[in-house]
């Protein structure tokens, strides 16, 4: 008489490494407000770690990791986030245009792949 021993493997499926976005990297997001074309000097820029997209659709600063005024160099507005770790990351800048004397907003993400600086423009609007 044969006896047949079957054993059974389960296979355990790897999940891909995700990146924990934020401090404690070697990466930066410089972010640049404009509204059409023009530069929004009075602008504070907002970051929230882990996500792509809008944390809400009503603005809350609460809602964010970080934040820093935009600083004018050479007639160019700025906030630039160092120190980040890859990953995902939004962007969110409120502001000031005097030009049409309303507080314009918006967000943008970016993605953190490589220790370097990123470069955005954030388009800045009055809303709807």
């Amino acid at each position: 008489m044969l006896i047949l021993v079957c054993s059974a493997s389960s296979c355990k499926r790897e999940e891909p490494a995700t990146d924990i976005a934020g401090k404690g990297g070697n990466a930066s997001i410089k972010a640049v407000p404009k509204h059409h074309s023009k530069y929004i000097n009075n602008c504070t820029m907002y970051i929230k770690y882990n996500t792509n997209d809008l944390p809400s659709a009503t603005f809350s600063a609460s809602q964010y990791d970080d934040s820093l005024k935009c600083v004018v160099v050479d007639g160019i507005p700025y906030s630039t986030f160092t120190g980040l770790k890859k990953g995902k990351y939004y962007v969110y800048g409120v502001g000031y245009d005097s030009t049409i004397q309303m507080t314009v907003q918006a967000g943008k993400p970016v993605t953190i792949t490589a220790d370097q600086t990123y470069e955005i423009t954030v388009p800045v609007t009055e809303g709807d």
